[in-house]
């Protein structure tokens, strides 16, 4: 046997002690190491962050895109009108004065959803009509035109009477006029769909003529029965109420065609106007007509789509090719930047934003809210959003950017990276408040804004082909090109914060435009 003397013992414990001292750390390098590795983490962790934060908004954007796309397909499939719906995030901005609504709560939205159109509506039982007539809008004068309209009696389309109900529901938003409303399409006599309707009133006709209409009148005529109905305002192709000379719709009561004396039996002078004027389409007046509505799409039983972390679609900034912020709550409420913003009615909700597919893959019309004001001047208020229908000839594009790259007031855009010399702001008293410092100083960002982010992106569908595109945010062009561009002056007021504001959204999209400024 092998015997371990005291000598080997103690070179064996020496070697081990050395091997420990070796293989360990000594506090001072353990605080080395933990300072310089917290270092390169807090070097490292912004770029990652940015990083994540980039690749969950390309992956929302591709998700907004795929959501477009499969509405299109579906529309194809079905053979029936197809669309996404872009969900606000809130509905209410409040009430009362401009500067105490809160936009930017409705201007972003992280979920969309589908909708199809349902069955044409032919009213309430097979035999269902409306008759055509003409509204005299003012019985102290014998020469204004007189005005065609529909009357269609309650027996006829319940439904329609009940979209026309101005007191139902909170901010007059009922299941009925979600399917029938301002710019809901319609045909009569067995036309293609070409009355698109400006205005529903309840009303009782009588066998002297229109009762609750303040002081316009209809020619009374037999056929037509009394009792209660809506009276429905239209447009039809180049006709509407707001262009009455134009030849062959309307005639009034004296010349060219004056009136007889004596009058046939049984006839007023507006009777009579109303036998030498033109009904639009060439429809019989006074008899009845069938009729069905295009009614605004419905919910489909698809799978909604929830974008993620940070990322959301920037309503504030989309719209169509005409007017790029058409989306915008501030530019729904504030039409005519200019005047005074109406003070808003409580418990007003805002509409989503409707994209809408047809049957051949075109782009079949986009939905959006257009204000109701009531009362004159000095006691304006809105009172409503209603749906209106717009067919675009350009584009329409959806900006996926971030939540904290939203601005609280469209007209700050104006002035991001920089002012424009001469652009008049129109700031009235109530206005919705400026980011400090105000215009014209050049906006102070701690984020920029998803129009001038170039990690942005936009979705846009085409009109006549229905191609959806996903495409980069264009940066902002310096001044001086957006100046000689657009034909921008520096002398005060030569344009205003709006039309810029219109004009760097075009620069933001030019890649998916054709934009010249680069």
């Amino acid at each position: 046997m092998h015997k371990i003397t005291h000598h080997s013992r103690k070179a064996h414990a020496s070697t081990c002690t050395a091997h420990s001292r070796r293989g360990a750390f000594t506090l001072v390098e353990l605080l080395i190491a933990i300072t310089i590795a917290s270092a390169l983490t807090a070097i490292a962790l912004p770029t990652l962050k940015d990083s994540m934060r980039q690749n969950t908004l390309s992956r929302c954007a591709s998700l907004v895109k795929g959501a477009f796309i499969n509405a299109r397909s579906q529309a194809i499939r079905s053979g029936r009108p197809f669309g996404v719906v872009v969900e606000r995030r809130r509905h209410e901005i409040g009430s009362g004065a401009a500067d105490s609504l809160d936009f930017t709560v409705a201007n972003y939205s992280t979920r969309l959803y589908y909708v199809q159109s349902p069955i044409e509506y032919r009213g309430d039982f097979d035999d269902a009509v409306l008759y055509p007539i003409f509204v005299d809008s003012d019985t102290t004068s014998d020469t204004d035109p007189v005005v065609p309209s529909f009357f269609v009696p309650q027996s006829s389309a319940g439904l329609l009477f009940a979209a026309a109900n101005p007191n139902t529901g909170v901010g007059n938003s009922t299941a009925a006029k979600q399917l029938i409303n301002l710019g809901t399409r319609f045909a009569v006599a067995g036309e293609s769909y070409q009355f698109r309707i400006t205005g529903l009133v309840q009303l009782t006709l009588t066998g002297t003529g229109l009762t609750n209409l303040g002081g316009n009148q209809v020619a009374y005529h037999p056929q037509i029965p009394a009792g209660a109905g809506v009276l429905v305002s239209f447009d039809y192709q180049d006709f509407s109420p707001q262009q009455p000379a134009l030849p062959g719709i309307l005639f009034n009561t004296q010349s060219p065609n004056p009136i007889p004396n004596p009058l046939p039996p049984g006839q007023t002078a507006l009777q009579y106007a109303c036998t030498l004027s033109t009904f639009p389409a060439g429809i019989a007046a006074y008899q009845s007509h069938k009729f069905k509505f295009r009614t605004n799409p419905i919910k489909a039983p698809l799978a909604p789509v929830n974008l993620i972390g940070k990322s959301i679609i920037d309503l504030s900034v989309s719209g169509t090719g005409t007017n790029p912020i058409a989306f915008n709550a501030q530019e729904i409420v504030d039409q005519l930047p200019a005047t005074d913003i109406p003070p808003v009615d409580a418990g007003l909700s805002l509409n989503d934003v409707i994209v809408m597919f047809a049957a051949d893959g075109k782009l079949d019309g986009v939905f959006y809210d257009q204000r109701s004001v009531t009362g004159g001047a000095g006691s304006a208020r809105i009172s409503g959003f209603a749906y209106q229908r717009f067919a675009p000839s350009a584009s329409v594009s959806f900006n996926v950017g971030f939540i904290d790259g939203i601005l609280d007031n469209v007209d700050d855009m104006a002035r991001y990276p920089e002012n424009v010399p001469g652009t008049d702001y129109q700031i009235n008293p109530g206005d919705p408040g400026f980011v400090q410092p105000a215009p014209p100083a050049a906006l102070v960002v701690s984020k920029v804004p998803n129009f001038a982010n170039t990690d942005c992106a936009w979705v846009s569908v085409q009109p006549l082909s229905g191609n959806v595109r996903l495409e980069g945010v264009a940066s902002q062009p310096a001044v001086s090109r957006l100046n000689s561009y657009y034909g921008f002056a520096p002398a005060a007021g030569s344009q205003t914060a709006r039309n810029v504001v219109r004009s760097r959204m075009h620069q933001s999209r030019r890649l998916s435009s054709a934009g010249a400024v680069q």
